[in-house]
C-alpha cells in the first residue's frame, strides 16, 4: 500500500514532465515548420523579382 501511495504521488510530476517535453517537440516542430516556410516564401519573392527585371 505504501509503494502505491508513492507512485499516486508523482504521477502529477510525471503527467507535468511529459506535457512539457511534448509541448516543447511540438513547439520546435512548429517553429521548424514556420522558419522553412518563410526562406520558401523569400526565395519565391525573390525569383519572382528577377523574373519581373527582365
Amino acid at each position: 500500500m505504501k509503494i502505491l501511495k508513492s507512485i499516486l504521488n508523482y504521477i502529477p510530476l510525471a503527467t507535468f514532465i511529459i506535457f512539457v517535453v511534448t509541448d516543447g517537440i511540438f513547439s520546435l516542430i512548429s517553429a521548424l515548420i514556420f522558419v522553412i516556410s518563410t526562406i520558401g516564401l523569400l526565395i519565391n519573392w525573390k525569383r519572382k523579382k528577377t523574373e519581373m527585371k527582365n
